[in-house]
């Protein structure tokens, strides 16, 4: 009976070793398999910028340059609605309301701005399109800088009290936000009005802004508890917050929201000289961001900017720049056209090409020429895009 006894423990041992060694291995499988799916990920939501506040797309080409992007296996348009120039949203937060605005075939504009804007009918409609076409539209609302245009606004809104309160006049960049509690108040009352147009989509993201603010190369704390206040707000609505990488200080890179995805366009912002070698002593890269736990986007100017002018949208010009961006840019290549140290994809969420409207050249072209021109260059792209690494 001893005997027996011995044998039968034995085999209870031997029987959950066996499951033991079974869990374990459905277990590293589940590992393996997460860790494949997220290699997989990296680098594939890519997509397009379009400078919307100093250019006004009439609503039925953004929605060619959405079934552009869908076509050629894209993820997401993002709008920058907000600059010097204009605010490109109606928004009862700063008065871009109908009531003060006219329509003439089909383009609001603002009574006294004359500023050009899109209803939120008009959002609600791209974003319909974008979503049967299974592309995510992204607002971008750009802050504590580029808000000459929302403040000429709310100017003309008679808000002359909160803007003396909530900003100030910065010598290099213009008009600022304070980085203030009043501020940060403010512009979350802002970015959910507007995040209420792009809301119910897959893959909601919301970019915050934070580009060319600051001559900073220390810690700028004011700036971080800014920052990590809207993101902390915006993801209460469903939202991946984003933002420039301007404002990210090695120093301090333990300071920021982690949730905050950011987009990487230039190390110095184009500063040149001594001050762009102090920057560059200060401010993060794209692989110590990366090396910290960041999510990034790569944004290089170098090769995925689509500046508009007339002498940028010559074919030759055009193909010139793909022909660039092919031979010589990947998703590792975020510092202009020098080469990385990075080697993979990992947390390199996506890029992006941005079509911007900085001079005043791009009034003299119309819609269907930027839509012609920037074909190639964007298909080209988005195949580049999301290739491995």
């Amino acid at each position: 009976m001893l005997y027996e006894g011995n044998n039968v423990m034995k085999l209870r041992h031997y029987s959950l070793l066996i499951t033991f060694i079974i869990v374990i291995g459905i277990y590293l499988t589940q590992i393996n398999v997460c860790a494949a799916t997220q290699q997989a990920e990296n680098g594939q939501f890519n997509g397009l910028t379009l400078d919307v506040a100093r250019r006004y797309y009439q609503p039925d080409t953004i929605k060619s340059f959405i079934s552009q992007v869908a076509q050629n296996r894209g993820r997401f348009v993002q709008l920058h609605l907000s600059d010097a120039q204009s605010f490109a949203i109606e928004n009862d937060t700063v008065g871009q309301t109908l009531a003060n605005a006219t329509q003439t075939n089909g383009v609001w504009r603002n009574n006294k701005t004359h500023q050009a804007f899109y209803s939120k009918s008009q959002i609600a409609d791209l974003v319909t399109f974008a979503k049967q076409k299974h592309i995510t539209l992204i607002p971008e609302v750009d802050t504590p800088a580029h808000i000459d245009g929302m403040i000429k606004t709310m100017r003309a809104n008679h808000q002359t009290q909160q803007i003396n309160q909530l900003t100030y006049k910065n010598k290099s960049y213009g008009r600022e936000f304070h980085l203030s509690n009043a501020s940060i108040t403010f512009v979350k009352q802002l970015d959910n009005e507007v995040a209420q147009s792009f809301s119910g989509q897959a893959d909601m993201h919301f970019h915050l802004g934070g580009d060319e603010f600051t001559d900073q190369t220390k810690s700028n704390k004011p700036y971080i508890t800014y920052l990590n206040a809207l993101a902390k707000n915006i993801q209460a609505q469903g939202f991946i917050p984003e933002a420039w990488n301007d404002g990210y200080m090695s120093r301090a890179l333990n300071q920021y929201d982690k949730h905050i995805q950011i987009t990487y366009w230039n190390w110095t912002a184009d500063e040149k000289g001594a001050p762009g070698k102090e920057r560059q002593k200060a401010w993060a890269t794209m692989p110590e961001l990366i090396h910290h736990g960041f999510k990034v986007f790569n944004y290089n100017d170098y090769y995925l900017y689509f500046n508009l002018s007339q002498k940028n949208i010559k074919s030759r010009n055009v193909a010139y720049m793909t022909n660039d961006m092919k031979q010589n840019w990947d998703p590792t290549i975020w510092d202009n056209d020098n080469d990385s140290s990075l080697n993979s994809l990992h947390n390199i969420v996506g890029s992006s090409v941005s079509i911007w409207a900085d001079k005043d050249a791009h009034s003299k072209i119309n819609d269907k020429q930027i839509l012609t021109a920037s074909q190639k260059f964007l298909s080209q792209f988005l195949q580049l895009a999301r290739q491995p690494i």
